[in-house]
């Protein structure tokens, strides 16, 4: 009787037996993998339509068709082209930053590293798609009005990017000795507005600086010593992609349920 009492109750050990953790584990991550990869090429596809439509014109059923999903797979993944639209802006933050990192690579000394990366940050336009780039910056005023914090969460690649290099110049003591934030926050604020100058129009009814003379306000502005020739030094070392970038996915990209309230107001 014991035995059969104690065979009764060996399958309760079943359950947590390392081969049914690994099988779920592998079935959570084949279904993630194909998430990501579904997800993906839906945010291809809207930036591909960005680019043909010159910053808008498009509908959730074109994005679908182009990336070859059903209406219904695109809502599983976002919940409005807004939302869709945000992963393409959070996509390209990312790749601008590692555009910038790269552009930066080959110099060392600190304040021509943060010079580097004004310029590059400046000049990206030259490199990206304009219809990609006229659509974001529409949707970043837009959403910026609802909820600035999403446009902060997806610009944090470039932010912290900028946030270290004056960190660095600062330590070295190239530029005073400044809240690397407010810095940060100030060097951004510039080049977003000099970039959106050149994507949806000048609308100050004056002349624009040039990348250069924004690098040197910029500088100036933290107290930087430029000395004779940094200009020519910067343009050797600063290395600009020669052919146009194209927004696509280097990262996961997820279902943004929690940010749709904030998105869809934009969109009104």
């Amino acid at each position: 009787m014991a035995q059969a009492e104690a065979s009764q109750e060996q399958p309760t050990d079943v359950g947590e037996a390392d081969w049914q953790r690994r099988v779920v584990g592998r079935s959570l991550g084949t279904a993630t993998k194909r998430s990501i990869d579904r997800g993906g090429r839906l945010v291809r596809a809207a930036a591909a339509l960005l680019e043909r439509s010159n910053g808008d014109g498009f509908t959730v059923q074109d994005v679908a068709d182009e990336a070859g999903q059903s209406l219904r797979t695109l809502y599983h993944y976002f919940e409005s082209k807004d939302d869709l639209l945000l992963a393409v802006f959070e996509e390209a933050m990312g790749t601008y930053a590692r555009m910038i990192r790269t552009a930066i690579a080959g110099l060392e000394d600190p304040l021509e590293r943060l010079a580097g990366a004004i310029i590059a940050a400046a000049r990206m336009p030259e490199v990206s798609n304009p219809g990609v780039d006229r659509g974001l910056a529409r949707f970043r005023l837009k959403l910026g009005e609802v909820d600035p914090n999403l446009v902060a969460r997806a610009q944090e690649p470039v932010a912290s990017l900028f946030r270290n290099l004056v960190e660095e110049a600062s330590k070295a003591g190239a530029i005073r000795d400044c809240d690397p934030e407010e810095a940060t926050y100030l060097i951004m604020a510039l080049n977003s507005a000099y970039i959106i100058g050149q994507t949806l129009g000048n609308n100050s009814g004056l002349r624009r600086p040039t990348v250069l003379g924004l690098t040197s306000f910029c500088l100036e502005g933290l107290s930087a010593s430029l000395p004779e020739g940094w200009q020519e030094r910067l343009s050797a070392g600063v290395r600009i992609p020669s052919e146009r970038i194209r927004i696509g996915p280097a990262g996961q990209v997820k279902a943004s349920r929690s940010r749709s309230e904030a998105v869809r107001k934009a969109s009104r």
